[in-house]
C-alpha cells in the first residue's frame, strides 16, 4: 500500500468513510444508496476513490454482493475510530464540574481589586471547587489585555477607562458602578467636613501606581475647574499606601468600596469628593477564545456572585 501523504488526505471525506463502513456492513452499493440517501452511481464513485488512494480493489464482487479484500478488514476498525472521533468533536461537551475538575486559574487585578474581589472569590471557590487554584497577579491595564491575548491570564479585572469593547480580541462584562472618594487617617482635619476644592487642591496627596506619576479622571477634573493635586509620596502598592495615610496628614482618593473595606483594619475615613468625576465600571475581561468556555463562564458566574454582595 503506498504512503497516506498530505495530498491523498485530501481525497478523503467523510461521506467516503461512512460509505466505505456501509458496504462493510452491507456488502451491497444499493443497500448503502438507499441508507444514506444517495444515487447508486454516486456510492461507485466513492468506491472508485478509495480503490484509487489505496491501491486496492478492497471490495470484490460476487454473486452474492460484494466481498471485502484482507485490506478492507485491516482498514476497517481504523476508520471506525476515525468516524467515531468525529462524532464525539459534534457531542455537547461533557457538563463542567467544579468539583472534579483539576486546573489553575490565573487572573490579573490592581491592588484595589485584590484586596477586596480576590479573597471573596477564593474564598467561594474553596467551598465548590477544591481542585481550582487561583493564581493573582498584579497586572493592569495594557499589562493586563497584554497578557491576555498571550494567553498567560485567563481574566483580567480592573477600572479599564478606554474599554476595548469594539475589539473583537476582548470580551468585557460591567460589574459594577463605582466612584472615587477621598481618604485620610481618622481625625484628619480635612475630614472632618466635605472638603472644598480649594481644600483638596491645597492637601499633600499620597498616589498608589506601580508605574510611577500617573494622571486620571480625578486629577483632568481638577484641571478642568483650574486645580491639581499636590502629589507628594508615589508608592507601587495599596497596603503601604493605607499605612502611609494612617500615620499621616497624607490623603489619597480611593475607589468607595476600597475606602470602606478598609476602614477597620486601618485607621481611616473618607469623604465624597467636592467635585464631580463620574462614575466608572470595574469590569471583567476575557479573551474571546475563552467566550464560550465552561470553565470561564463558570468563573465569571462567581465573580458576579462575590460582587453582588
Amino acid at each position: 500500500m503506498a504512503d497516506i501523504n498530505n495530498i491523498n488526505l485530501r481525497l478523503i471525506d467523510t461521506t467516503v468513510l461512512l460509505i466505505f463502513l456501509g458496504l462493510m456492513r452491507h456488502r451491497k452499493a444499493t443497500e448503502v444508496a438507499r441508507e444514506m440517501g444517495l444515487t447508486q452511481p454516486a456510492v461507485s464513485h466513492a468506491l472508485k476513490r478509495l480503490r484509487t488512494l489505496y491501491e486496492d480493489p478492497l471490495f470484490l464482487r460476487r454473486a452474492h454482493g460484494l466481498e471485502p479484500t484482507s485490506l478492507a478488514h485491516e482498514l476497517e476498525p481504523k476508520i471506525h475510530r476515525i468516524v467515531r472521533l468525529l462524532s464525539e468533536t459534534l457531542e455537547d461537551p461533557e457538563e463542567f464540574d467544579p468539583r472534579s475538575t483539576a486546573t489553575d486559574l490565573r487572573i490579573g487585578a490592581f491592588d484595589y481589586e485584590l484586596t477586596t474581589v480576590i479573597p471573596k472569590l477564593v474564598t467561594e471557590m474553596r467551598s465548590l471547587s477544591p481542585n481550582i487554584d487561583v493564581h493573582a497577579y498584579p497586572l493592569v491595564y495594557s499589562e493586563a489585555l497584554d497578557a491576555l491575548v498571550q494567553g498567560r491570564l485567563d481574566l483580567a479585572i480592573g477600572y479599564f477607562d478606554i474599554p476595548p469593547r469594539n475589539d473583537a480580541t476582548f470580551v468585557v462584562e460591567d460589574l459594577y458602578s463605582e466612584n472615587y472618594v477621598l481618604a485620610g487617617r481618622r481625625g484628619h482635619p480635612l475630614l472632618t467636613a466635605n472638603p472644598t476644592l480649594e481644600d483638596m487642591a491645597q492637601a499633600d496627596h499620597l498616589l498608589v501606581s506601580p508605574h510611577g506619576l500617573i494622571r486620571n479622571r480625578v486629577d483632568e477634573a481638577l484641571r478642568m475647574q483650574g486645580y491639581k493635586r499636590n502629589i507628594r509620596t508615589i508608592v507601587p502598592s495599596l497596603f503601604s499606601a493605607l499605612s502611609i495615610i494612617e500615620n499621616s496628614d497624607l490623603v489619597m482618593t480611593l475607589p468607595e468600596r476600597v475606602a470602606q473595606s478598609n476602614e477597620q483594619p486601618f485607621e481611616i475615613t473618607h469623604k465624597p469628593l467636592p467635585i464631580k468625576v463620574g462614575d466608572f465600571q470595574l469590569q471583567a475581561v476575557r479573551h474571546a477564545r475563552d467566550a464560550n468556555s465552561p470553565l470561564h463562564m463558570w468563573l465569571l458566574e462567581r465573580l458576579r456572585r462575590v460582587v453582588s454582595r
